[in-house]
């Protein structure tokens, strides 16, 4: 393992802090679900006192990948980052075909025919737009995720379909760095091709935007699609209330955006609801591996839905989508779940 990792690991100073906004912990309450239980293990791996088995590769497994320990970690340490490389330094023949391309391609194909039948997604009416034919050259970034739930993306300008490579973090959790590499390579030759990239997935754009390779002139090509939307005279046709699932890998800068422009849409009641932050628990196929602990965190996020009791509620990730749609049916809501992409299209007006 890297010196440099080993320091990091080290200066863990088991101060607890994680155990407060770690989504796992709060559902299994186990010292080895948490960022300072995983890191004495590696400790005890680096040491020797431990050798790596299938109940440390589960507990380091049981990570969301949310961020939020780095968040309030006063040393700013990189738990997926961290994760990542030991899995890949301990990752056998088996793993790497099970988390391979191909096999990644199986899960994204059964994703869509599971989400399909689980979930069809209903008929709307075909909305006439103009499109505008820009002078810049505008591709879409189109996730693996989007892709298998089926969202429609829209802007009012003509765009390029580009054909993209996953954005990596799939592998890069899984400890499959090499194809990581891979993927960011082919993303950043072709972000180089255009003057703007646009995003609808909070986790890709968020994975495409910590490119350390990424000069500052190609981050600035890195666009979300509510900017399209800022400073625009929007209505809904009928009142209604709605409220925001804030993803985890959704930065706060875009987050206050997203605010701005529901409270600024004519005949929306738009109310930030309690734990609007809190992880929903799918993150990726999570949910497939640890159907127990994720289903539990989305059940708690439909509780904080069904207290605000909304029309619509809306998200930017495909997966939190999945979540909410399971949450609230388990729940037996009448409330809608949307992607906003595909809600500010088809329900909200642009009035200029």
């Amino acid at each position: 393992m890297d010196n440099e990792l080993k320091k990091e690991i080290i200066n863990c100073s088991r101060c607890a802090l994680c155990m407060e906004v770690c989504p796992v912990y709060k559902v299994k309450k186990t010292e080895t679900s948490v960022l300072r239980g995983k890191f004495l293990q590696i400790l005890g791996l680096i040491r020797g006192d431990l050798k790596f088995d299938k109940n440390i590769k589960y507990n380091l497994d049981l990570c969301l990948g949310c961020k939020k320990c780095k968040t309030a970690c006063p040393s700013d340490l990189d738990a997926v980052k961290i994760f990542s490389y030991v899995k890949s330094e301990y990752m056998n023949l088996f793993d790497k075909l099970f988390y391979g391309s191909f096999a990644f391609k199986l899960k994204i194909l059964s994703l869509k025919i599971l989400y399909k039948i689980k979930y069809p997604l209903g008929k709307y009416k075909n909305k006439k737009e103009n499109k505008i034919k820009p002078k810049e050259k505008i591709a879409h970034f189109r996730g693996c995720a989007t892709k298998a739930i089926g969202t429609k993306f829209f802007i009012p300008y003509e765009f390029k379909k580009e054909k993209f490579s996953c954005c990596g973090l799939p592998f890069y959790v899984k400890g499959r760095i090499d194809l990581y590499e891979k993927y960011k390579k082919r993303n950043i030759d072709l972000i180089k091709k255009y003057d703007k990239v646009i995003f609808d997935c909070a986790t890709c754009f968020d994975t495409v935007k910590s490119y350390e390779e990424l000069t500052d002139e190609l981050k600035n090509k890195l666009i979300y699609f509510t900017d399209f939307y800022k400073n625009k005279n929007l209505k809904s046709n009928k009142k209604i209330k709605i409220a925001f699932h804030k993803p985890c890998h959704l930065d706060n800068e875009t987050f206050n955006e997203i605010e701005q422009i529901l409270n600024n849409i004519e005949n929306v009641q738009y109310e930030r609801m309690k734990g609007f932050d809190e992880c929903c628990g799918f993150g990726g196929d999570f949910f497939i591996r640890h159907p127990k602990t994720a289903s539990n965190l989305s059940l708690n996020k439909a509780d904080n839905i069904k207290k605000l009791n909304p029309d619509i509620i809306l998200t930017t990730c495909p997966t939190c989508l999945w979540s909410l749609k399971f949450g609230i049916k388990a729940k037996k809501m009448n409330i809608k779940a949307y992607d906003l992409m595909e809600f500010l299209h088809y329900f909200i007006l642009i009035k200029d």
